[in-house]
């Protein structure tokens, strides 16, 4: 069986009390800034791992239940992750580009949590 090989491991949260989010791993944990896009900051934790916020978009009219956190794994080649996971499991999206200039692909856990794979374009 291949092995899998990930580069980075990236909790992403969402927030809807954007600007306290920001201020709390920005100033409080003092988290350097490593990307910044509107709605969107990733802070470096440590060398291999990064905290992403996603200001949330909840829409009150929406029926669809938004998870508050994204387990996100930064890999050398987001094909060959998605042609051995599509092997794998069953629902596993098709890969797709991002606005981020990234190309990923998604899963779910037995237990629902979301799960992306990709790489940067």
């Amino acid at each position: 069986m291949k092995s899998l090989s990930v580069e980075s491991f990236h909790t992403v949260l969402f927030c809807s009390n954007w600007d306290a989010c920001v201020a709390f791993y920005r100033d409080v944990l003092e988290f350097p800034v490593v990307d910044e896009k509107p709605g969107f900051i990733e802070f470096q934790v440590t060398r291999s791992s990064r905290i992403g916020l996603i200001q949330s978009r909840r829409d009150a009219d929406s029926n669809k239940k938004e998870s508050s956190f994204i387990l996100s794994f930064r890999v050398g080649n987001v094909e060959e992750f998605h042609k051995i996971l599509s092997m794998r499991c069953k629902e596993v999206t098709s890969v797709k580009e991002h606005s981020w200039s990234a190309r990923l692909f998604e899963l779910m856990d037995p237990e629902g949590r979301r799960l992306e794979f990709w790489t940067p374009q």
